[in-house]
């Protein structure tokens, strides 16, 4: 069955952010609780305790998990889902506005 070119993209498209959420689905279970290796060493040196240390912005999901939701593997499930569509649309904007500017030339 040979689609026409644009309902190709689309059909492509909802194929791939099918699949990476599956894969969200099956991956977030068994991702590490403990801290990654530049937060294990600002522990570890005792800088991250620090009072001369306040972050520049309050992080929007902190820990990779949203707040109000109860359950912890949840929470970070709709953490990364949200976080898979946010890059998803930065891609497609930056791809629109290298193709307009492409157009332009």
């Amino acid at each position: 069955m040979k689609l026409p070119k644009k309902q190709g993209k689309v059909v492509f498209i909802l194929f791939s952010l099918s699949l990476v959420v599956g894969l969200v689905f099956l991956i977030v279970p068994f991702t590490s609780k403990n801290p990654d290796g530049l937060e294990k060493v600002s522990q570890t040196m005792g800088f991250l305790k620090k009072d001369d240390f306040k972050p520049l912005l309050i992080a929007p999901m902190p820990g990779y998990s949203m707040s109000g939701i109860k359950n912890k593997i949840g929470s970070r499930w709709y953490a990364s889902i949200i976080g898979v569509f946010i890059v998803f649309g930065i891609t497609v904007f930056v791809g629109y506005m290298l193709k307009r500017k492409r157009d332009k030339m």
